[in-house]
């Protein structure tokens, strides 16, 4: 009997260890690094990884010199950090703040997944070989030892215009959703009709995911005069940015838009709604301004009815 037992009890714990492994996400799935110094009620980004990207906010500084004078540096394009990431991280979260133990500092670690979770971590010294090899490589592209060529961040010269709006036949509205990570057609613009589609859009509100969905297309007339106002700067060709990539719109998914202007040889111009703060163009804040009244006002008029 009692042998009978032990085996059932090795069975559940081995069962267990195999169900817990299945759920711990790989390095295929994590989407963002985040590292940032914590002094008791402030932090300070130290970097940011993504996919495709690796941004310092003051730049590195060697024992030599600091090589852009303290303003941010950024690589767009492919790298390997991820595939570094020590096992340990992938586990779980156990991150403590320096302010429940009454600690002055400590560096903490985000480490988040496409799935949309994230790992909280205390970054810290340790005599595993994965984590010595881990922060090896962030240390080197902190101090500006690394492959990878890092830029000053610019904003980007005007384009030219190489698209004439006379050919302009459609301009659709999608609405990013940070969680989970999609994007929603929301509604298709032309010169004498806007159409609403029917969507679901869903959010993370408080830890919990909820969602809204619509069933019904519905068909508006363009009063806010959209179509004649899409500006000379998106005729240019695509400029479009992601910035839940980058960690921005945390809070703020609703004025999260892409918009894509087609024109009558099928080809189609992708611009994010973050544009006025790279590009200073009346044209294009006065755009986004009647694309913000038309999305509220629906919203408005749906919670309405």
């Amino acid at each position: 009997m009692n042998f009978k037992r032990f085996f059932y009890s090795f069975f559940i714990m081995l069962l267990l260890s195999f169900l817990a492994k299945a759920y711990m996400p790989s390095r295929q799935d994590i989407s963002t690094i985040t590292i940032n110094s914590i002094r008791g009620f402030e932090s300070s980004l130290i970097i940011k990884i993504t996919t495709n990207s690796i941004i310092i906010p003051q730049g590195f500084c060697n024992k030599k010199e600091c090589s852009t004078d303290g303003h941010e540096i950024q690589y767009l394009g492919y790298h390997d950090i991820f595939k570094f990431v020590p096992e340990q991280y992938l586990t779980g979260s156990n991150y403590i703040s320096p302010i429940t133990y009454d600690g002055w500092a400590t560096t903490k670690l985000e480490i988040c997944f496409v799935d949309g979770r994230c790992h909280l971590l205390n970054y810290e010294k340790s005599d595993n070989k994965e984590m010595i090899l881990f922060d090896n490589k962030l240390n080197e592209i902190l101090s500006g030892k690394s492959k990878y060529q890092f830029h000053s961040k610019t904003i980007p010269p005007m384009p030219k215009v190489i698209f004439d709006k006379k050919n302009l036949i459609s301009i659709n509205l999608y609405q990013l959703i940070g969680y989970p990570f999609t994007e929603v057609l929301l509604f298709t613009i032309t010169a004498d009709s806007i159409t609403k589609y029917p969507s679901k859009k869903c959010y993370l509100i408080y830890g919990e995911l909820e969602c809204e969905e619509k069933r019904e297309s519905i068909r508006y007339q363009d009063k806010y005069n959209i179509f004649k106002a899409f500006p000379t700067l998106f005729l240019s060709g695509s400029n479009f940015i992601d910035l839940r990539e980058y960690g921005g719109g945390e809070g703020n998914d609703f004025e999260l838009f892409k918009i894509e202007g087609c024109f009558t040889d099928g080809h189609c111009n992708i611009w994010d709604s973050d544009v006025v703060n790279r590009y200073h163009d009346d044209q294009t804040t006065e755009f986004l301004n009647k694309i913000r009244k038309l999305y509220y006002d629906t919203l408005k008029s749906n919670t309405t009815n």
